[in-house]
């Protein structure tokens, strides 16, 4: 019978819509339903099916069924959206491979297996088919057999659970096996029809045991045998219907290979290739495959040999061969065929067709006679049994099975919790190590065994190691986790140590080290036993706890003593542990203490007041008055004692008028900013706020002629331009222009100034708004202003009270630390950590180690660490050692940290009881940070993004932040790769036996942690100078990770102390990265979450403009003013320690600072004025330098401006080879003060410093440096006294450098900032210091002079106590000016760290490294004019004034022109409207009959009326309205379009109205497709006049409504007219007095042997 694909597809459908009925109603299948089910043979070949759900036409008779088999999908209610979607493509790819086996196949296995049973007197147990469909192999379980059936499709296992009910069905796939409520794991005999194709099956348990079974999960067909041998019994049947690929390809050897070393071929049957034409009208190869389990052999017969070979077959003389068959088939009953041929198939290849000329019946006959002669040959009663297996036997020989792989394979044991991969174990009788496999398809890990080179290791010796490592890692884990001691472990792990040292030696002997060393976690181990010069002991851990302190409470202690006991050994107040220590009762604890402890119900605790009046006190007191209520009476009195003590520590208010408010305040209600944008825009808004992003976003509910016309810039509105005034920036506005003959976008400046000028009104008018509001208002914002903000609270730290145990100062010049010193230690020991900001000299070295040993001791840190600079990192150490010469200190040496040691050197750090650990920062930046710290990191910021991603999917702005809903979701795929992708970083990083987790450090030193600022952070403001790096670098990350850790573990806010004479180097905006390390918990409840909305509250831009080269106005904006600066001064003084020398009273010499100001050389006279010109007009040439023009000249005029003007500064050398000396150049005049300064001192033999970052010492190269000391050789000092701090390249160069500086033999030593700022003791003989240029920072400078200026300076004995610090200066050059703006930049910080800041904003100035300087304020410099200074300043307002007039202006003329538009549309709109009223009132009175007369066809029927319209549409060719008929007595139209090039496009329909107008059919003028709707086209185009009344009547109110938006605009007056002629008569007037200075200086000029006067006369050449 052949196949009739309808009727298979309507049998089909009825079968799916009976299973659905069923089971919606809840009851078993009638008979005579399951006879309807069992029809059901899935749709292999129906192709029709692959239109479901799309909009292609099926046609003929197999629409019906097909549009039924989609509605049953649809209103299933049994499925969800997921399961339907997954119905469908299922369907769609079942029809090229589910066929359904034809049922005298299934039952020609089924009696022969059941017959096989019977004969031997066994019993199936159990049964499964992993693929059933409907089930289509259950016959062949037994009557009393268990029954089971998995499929994956969920219409086949609806069928299949309803018609199979006596077998347990699953729906899922084969590998959810194990998730299956099934009653057997194992079965008897496992027979079906399994899937094929080059389908991964992601079964993690298969791809766990490696090998056969993960390869086995790349191809469906191939898994299904190897998972179904796995979940077979001991001489079970596995018989499968496969695709010949199983037999026939060469690439699945392994699986044939595996089958045959697993079990016994039974049966190999080739069927015929027309075998599935009867279920599923397809031609497939496909076999029949049996076996028997047998894992016990040892023998493959010949046959089974023959199973694993292929070969090819000759095809003709030409050479051309058949594809792979297998050679098994060549031999007698092996297939069910009449005949086979070589044919080709559709892939036009060669292959055996296997053919059954005979009818059904005889080949199900032939069938069971084939399988009957192989079931007797070949079935092994005895496997079945259990017994043993019998030899087989073969009349062919037989072949001895390869040993079982002892290499590469899956690890069965289960690895303990703190292996790690590489990790030696014994498995299987064999030594090896353990290697973790992932891979992204699985969630699980899986674990391989590789073995270890038997002749590598000694087998008993790793049985004896095994033990100890699991009771030390038992030891280590436990102990950590539990903080508590385990003496019966630490018992168990000396006993195994002591035994096995007893046996095989120490550790580090050579046998046993080179066995340990193979194990990746040996190196730890290892370190349970320490070695020291040749003395070999145990390590701590072995006596005490390496993981925590332990803490004797016998000793009887004063309850002032308990409570210092309890602050240093817990950290808190342990009320338990003062009352042990005391004797006393709770009651006398807390009367002995009062004023000194309150008790917070919040935390259940008693602080001590230095923590509990401190911090945020109003929210400490808002949380304890919350609890009253809840309190015993004795327990609220305490806390109101508690109360009453906050209150009196808050600080006074800041009233509103001092607040100093930005717009785009984070911590301000965004109802606020909606409330103003709805006054300033006239329609009601919405403001939301997403702190992931730190994004506003803005929606206007309405229409707004002020967002639209007011504040309107090219193509950005108000709308935009407002979430540009909340965010404090500038759109970047571009233009096409035309270079070179092609299209480039620039920026358009005069659209950005434009824009920041109305960006800037919204601001101004914001803060004016604000002002006019309710006293309420303000009050609420003042109210949550202070509570945010003004809230904080500098703990007093006093450490006079201190004893240091052990420290000794036998080897220090002094006796005791300076107060400053011990105040310093105990802020530390009480907050956990802070910044130590003290000058250089002041002993933050000395605060360092015994601040860190302090902790240590006091058990308020277990691992302290100090981090250091590697120029300074010895010196720290030393003092360590001197101050605490019993410390046990590790500071690892340069060739200790190499890659081969380092695995050793992490290793000690975890397991001994450290005082501290001394690194480099570098050799910090080698340690492997902990990836359940960076895990927890980044899945909280995921967490975030992800909770903004629901608010912005449940808010109204949907529609109007597609961008930022795009960038979160970006945002969030990035985080989830960068979170798989750290995993895998990790995993295979190097250095990874210990991380930093691991090791216990609990508290970091960073010293000079300057070095640590550039720490990445994110901004919009990235082009706006003044805010540092941005990008950050990769070891300020890792102490951000470290940190971060150590707050995590340790739960403490701090974690870490920073130490630096000069934490903010530049600009305070250095600040929030500070905050960033050390507060992050305080910066979230500000609401700052980034640096942007940190810089929202503390800065404000300053924006000025210049002249670019091309002569246009450019906007340059610059972070310069700071405000509300006494908070921010409190957030960091509330964690800092401030002092500077004076402030100390440090024994250190007197600063004296001299300016040496000298007059140009004629050389920079003539260069001053070029530079004038140059930054006037960009011209590079103007310059007159040989060098090329710079390339980025048009971007960054001013910097290159700025840095030719310092080089000429010092020396017009620099510039290039054509300028000469001078003897009144910096450079001479430098020469020969160092030689008065070198004489004056010759007695003590006074040493010098020369510091200069313009032009450093390169041999055989012209510089500053070898310029000065041929002057000084030439005045007659020595060569060999003045010295180069760059040709000491080595520590041990630097170290004798330094030795004969300070004992005179070196008198002059030059460097920069960089090499010779830090890490210099030459101190001892220093007079002066010398800066030919003044630094960009104020750090530097600092760091500069700090190399004399430092204790231990023996000036103080022979030379006034004074050091002089010399700064040359060139007048008419930028020198004074960088000298006053680094002065007052110091002093801002002085005064914000020590408290004494008066006002609320202060200015930093406006020149920095990275831009220059702006053009007024470079060119009044030069000049050397004051006044001019003044007039500069002034012409840069009147040129933005000016700007923003011409600005104003254009946008008063363009209002007008849009009221004389708006009014000429407003009365087109009008007349528009009253021709359509005339053409609707005239189709609403006509009476005739209204349809189609077409000139040439005046009767017809709609088809042929629409017939003719396409025609006349095909073939018209005319621009000219051609009038093809009529309808209601209006004229019908037609006319062509055509292209730019003239070419023909379309013709285009219109109905002529009474009116004149031309009404188009449709949007386009095209006739619709169909012909008769084609006839309609006029009807349903006049339809349309209401509509477009309505639009007209729209259009119109909506230009009225304009027109007063637009008269405001064009008749207001410009509110700086005043201001800009005010400025205009001060710059006429200074321009007088200008005129009137020059020719007075011309007089004075004229007069001869006048010296000009300056700061302080510098030393003349002879």
């Amino acid at each position: 019978m052949s196949y009739d694909k309808l009727k298979s597809l309507v049998a089909n459908v009825e079968a799916i819509e009976t299973a659905m009925k069923i089971r919606l109603q809840g009851r078993n299948a009638t008979q005579e339903e399951k006879a309807v089910l069992a029809r059901y043979s899935g749709f292999g070949g129906i192709k029709e099916v692959l239109n479901i759900g799309t909009d292609r036409p099926i046609g003929g008779n197999m629409d019906e069924p097909i549009r039924r088999l989609q509605e049953l999908i649809d209103e299933y209610p049994g499925f969800t959206e997921a399961m339907r979607n997954a119905v469908i493509e299922n369907i769609k790819a079942s029809v090229l491979t589910a066929f359904y086996t034809p049922k005298f196949i299934v039952d020609a296995v089924a009696n022969q297996i059941h017959a096989t049973f019977r004969q031997n007197g066994l019993q199936m147990r159990s049964f499964l088919e992993p693929s059933a469909g409907i089930g289509g192999f259950l016959p062949v379980a037994m009557s009393d057999t268990y029954s089971y059936a998995i499929e994956k499709d969920h219409i086949s296992g609806l069928i299949l659970s309803l018609l199979q009910d006596d077998a347990t069905t699953g729906t899922g796939g084969f590998e959810e096996i194990g998730d299956m409520d099934f009653g057997h794991t194992k079965f008897d005999v496992i027979a079906s029809n399994i899937p094929f194709g080059n389908f991964r099956v992601f079964d993690a348990e298969l791809w766990k045991k490696g090998g056969v079974y993960e390869q086995a999960t790349k191809t469906i067909h191939n898994y299904f045998f190897v998972k179904s041998m796995d979940l077979l019994n001991e001489g079970g049947i596995l018989a499968f219907v496969t695709s010949r690929g199983v037999a026939d390809t060469p690439g699945n050897k392994f699986v044939r290979k595996y089958l045959v070393s697993s079990a016994d071929l039974i049966s190999a049957i080739r069927l015929p290739d027309t075998l599935f034409m009867q279920t599923s009208g397809i031609d497939v190869g496909s076999d029949l495959l049996v076996f028997q389990k047998n894992t016990r052999k040892t023998m493959l017969s010949q046959r089974e040999q023959a199973f694993l070979q292929v070969s090819k077959e000759m095809v003709d003389m030409t050479g051309a061969t058949t594809e792979y068959t297998n050679r098994f088939f060549t031999l007698p009953k092996t297939t069910l065929a009449t005949n086979s041929r070589i044919v080709t198939n559709q892939y036009g290849k060669y292959v055996r067709k296997y053919q059954w000329m005979g009818d059904e019946n005889a080949m199900s006959q032939y069938l069971s006679a084939l399988l009957k002669y192989d079931f007797d040959r070949y079935f092994r009663k005895g496997l079945f049994m259990g017994g043993e297996a019998p030899a087989q036997m073969s009349l062919f020989g037989s072949a001895a099975i390869e040993a079982a792989d002892r290499g590469r394979r899956a690890y069965t044991d289960e690895p303990e919790a703190w292996m790690k991969d590489g990790a030696l174990v014994m498995f299987e009788g064999q030594v090896g190590v353990i290697r973790f496999r992932k891979s992204s398809h699985y969630t699980d890990v899986a674990v391989d065994f590789v073995p270890v080179d038997e002749g590598k290791v000694n087998t008993d010796r790793a049985n004896d190691y095994f033990p100890i490592r699991k009771a030390y890692f038992e030891l280590s884990v436990k102990e950590r986790e539990e903080q508590k001691e385990q003496p019966c472990l630490r018992e168990r792990l000396n006993a195994l140590y002591d035994a096995f040292v007893s046996k095989w030696g120490c550790f580090h002997a050579n046998g046993n080290k080179e066995l340990i060393m193979l194990d990746s976690l040996g190196v730890e181990v290892l370190t349970i036993e320490m070695q020291v010069g040749k003395d070999i002991f145990k390590s701590d851990i072995m006596r005490e706890p390496t993981a925590f302190k332990v803490i004797d409470t016998d000793k009887t202690l004063t309850v002032d003593e308990a409570l210092a006991s309890s602050l240093n050994f817990y950290g808190c107040v342990d009320m338990d542990y003062i009352m042990q220590c005391t004797g006393m009762d709770k009651d006398g604890v807390i009367n002995g203490l009062k004023g000194d402890i309150f008790y917070n119900p919040v935390r259940d605790t008693w602080e001590h007041k230095g923590k509990f009046i401190a911090g945020n006190v109003i929210e400490k007191c808002k949380e304890i008055v919350s609890c009253l209520p809840d309190l015993s009476p004795m327990e609220r009195d305490w806390a109101e004692t508690s109360v009453k003590a906050l209150e009196a520590a808050v600080p006074e208010p800041i009233p509103y008028e001092e607040l100093d408010i930005n717009m785009g305040e984070r911590w301000i209600d965004t109802k606020i900013y909606a409330d103003f944008a709805a006054e300033l825009f006239g329609t009601a808004t919405d403001v939301m706020y997403f702190d992931v992003n730190d994004t506003y976003l803005v929606r206007l509910k309405g229409n707004s002629p002020i967002a639209d016309n007011t504040y309107s810039v090219r193509n950005y509105n108000g709308e935009e331009l407002f979430v540009h005034a909340l965010h404090d920036t500038v759109p970047e506005i571009t233009k096409e222009v035309y270079r070179g003959g092609d299209t480039v976008r620039v920026p358009d400046e005069d659209a950005i100034q434009e824009a920041a000028a109305k960006i800037q009104e919204i601001r101004i008018r914001f803060n004016e708004w604000l002002d006019s509001r309710s006293v309420e208002v303000r009050d609420n914002l003042v109210r949550v202003y202070n509570e945010r903000f003004n809230c904080y609270v500098r703990p007093s730290y006093d450490g006079s009270a201190q004893t240091f145990p052990n420290l000794s100062f036998e080897q220090f010049p002094y006796d005791s630390l300076y107060p400053s010193q011990k105040d310093a230690i105990w802020m530390i020991k009480q907050n956990g950590g802070g910044i130590c900001w003290h000058e250089v000299g002041t002993g933050k070295t000395m605060i360092m180690c015994v601040a860190a040993y302090e902790m240590k001791r006091l058990g308020l840190a277990q691992k302290p660490m100090i981090i250091g600079l590697k120029a300074n990192v010895h010196e720290i150490a030393d003092t360590f050692r001197k101050a605490y010469p019993s410390a046990k200190i590790l500071y690892p040496g340069k060739e200790d940290f190499t890659s081969a040691k380092r695995h050793e050197v992490f290793a000690k750090i975890k397991n001994n009881n450290w005082d501290c650990i001394i690194l480099t920062h570098e050799q910090f930046g080698k340690i492997p940070q902990s990836e359940e710290t960076m895990l927890e990191i980044f899945t909280e910021e995921l967490r975030d993004v992800e909770r903004n991603l629901v608010v912005l999917e449940q808010s109204a702005m949907r529609s109007r932040s597609r961008r930022m809903q795009q960038g979160l979701e970006k945002r969030k795929q990035n985080l989830a790769a960068k979170l798989q992708e750290l995993r895998m970083k990790i995993e295979n990083r190097k250095d990874d036996a210990v991380d930093f987790h691991s090791m216990g450090i609990d508290h970091i030193f960073v010293d000079e942690c300057h070095i640590f600022k550039n720490l990445m952070f994110q901004t919009r403001h990235s082009r706006v100078a003044g805010i540092g790096n941005t990008q950050g670098s990769q070891r300020a990350m890792n102490l951000l990770f470290a940190i971060r850790d150590i707050q995590l573990r340790t739960g403490r806010s701090l974690g870490a102390t920073f130490l630096s004479g000069t934490v903010v180097v530049n600009a305070l905006t250095e600040l929030y990265v500070m905050f960033k390390y050390l507060r992050p918990q305080e910066l979230q409840s500000q609401q700052i979450s980034c640096f942007d909305a940190w810089a929202a509250i503390f800065t404000q831009k300053s924006a000025d403009y210049e002249l670019n080269v091309t002569g246009k106005v450019k906007r340059k904006e610059r972070f310069r003013t700071y405000i509300k600066v006494p908070e921010l001064a409190m957030f960091l003084r509330e964690i800092t320690d401030y002092r500077t020398a004076d402030m100390i009273n440090l024994d250190v010499p007197e600063k004296n600072v001299r300016f040496l100001s000298h007059a140009p050389t004629i050389q920079q006279e003539e260069m001053i004025g070029r530079l004038m010109a140059f930054a006037g007009n960009g011209v590079w040439a103007d310059l007159g330098l040989d060098t090329p023009e710079p390339d980025n000249l048009d971007k960054a005029k001013m910097l290159i401006a700025t840095n030719v003007a310092r080089k000429m500064s010092l020396d017009m050398r620099l510039l290039g080879d054509k300028f000469t000396d001078d003897d009144n150049n910096k450079a001479s005049i430098c020469a020969r003060t160092v030689y008065d300064y070198y004489v004056r001192s010759s007695a003590n033999k006074g040493t010098q410093f020369i510091f200069s970052d313009l032009s450093t010492y390169k041999p055989n190269e012209w510089n500053i440096y070898s310029d000065i000391k041929q002057k000084l050789v030439r005045l007659g000092i020595p060569e060999n006294e003045i010295q180069f701090i760059q040709c000491a390249t080595t520590e041990s160069a630097r170290k004798r450098l330094f030795d004969d500086m300070n004992a005179g033999r070196v008198r002059v030593l030059f460097g920069s900032t960089t090499m010779l700022g830090t890490g210099v003791n030459a101190q001892q003989r220093a007079v002066a210091v010398h800066h030919l240029e003044v630094p960009w920072r104020p750090a530097d400078l600092e760091q500069r002079n700090g190399r004399a200026v430092r204790k231990g300076n023996t000036v103080k004995m022979w030379g006034g106590n004074v050091v002089d610090i010399v700064i040359y200066g060139t007048e008419k050059t930028l020198d004074a000016y960088k000298f006053n703006l680094l002065r007052n930049k110091q002093m801002f910080i002085n005064q914000i760290n020590d408290g004494t800041i008066g006002a609320r904003r202060i200015d930093e100035g406006g020149m920095d490294e990275n831009s220059g300087m702006n053009f007024a304020e470079f060119v009044a410099i030069l000049s050397g004019n004051t006044d001019l200074l003044n007039k500069a300043k002034l012409d840069s307002r009147i040129m933005q004034l000016e700007k923003e007039q011409a600005l104003f202006k254009k946008e008063s003329i363009r209002a007008e022109r849009r009221i004389a538009d708006n009014r000429e549309a407003i009365a087109e709109a009008k007349r528009t409207e009253a021709k359509f009223k005339k053409d609707l009132e005239y189709m609403a009175s006509y009476s005739g009959t209204q349809e189609i007369r077409l000139l040439n066809l005046q009767q017809a029927t709609a088809e042929q009326t629409g017939r003719e319209l396409h025609r006349i549409a095909k073939t018209y060719r005319s621009d000219a309205y051609g009038t093809v008929g009529t309808y209601a007595g209006l004229n019908l139209l037609v006319r062509s379009v055509y292209d730019v090039t003239g070419s023909f496009e379309r013709n285009t329909f219109f109905v002529e109205g009474l009116s004149g107008l031309k009404y188009r059919c449709g949007m386009t003028g095209a006739l619709p497709l169909g012909f008769v709707e084609s006839a309609k086209y006029p009807q349903e185009t006049l339809k349309k006049l209401p509509a477009h009344i309505q639009r007209q009547q729209d259009l119109a109110k909506q230009l009225e409504k304009e027109i007063p938006v637009l008269q405001d605009i064009a008749c207001r007056q410009w509110s700086k007219a005043d201001e800009l002629a005010r400025l205009k008569c001060e710059c006429k007037e200074l321009q007088h007095r200008i005129d009137e200075s020059l020719k007075e200086a011309e007089r004075i000029n004229s007069v001869p042997d006048t010296i000009p006067a300056r700061c302080e006369d510098t030393p003349k050449a002879a």
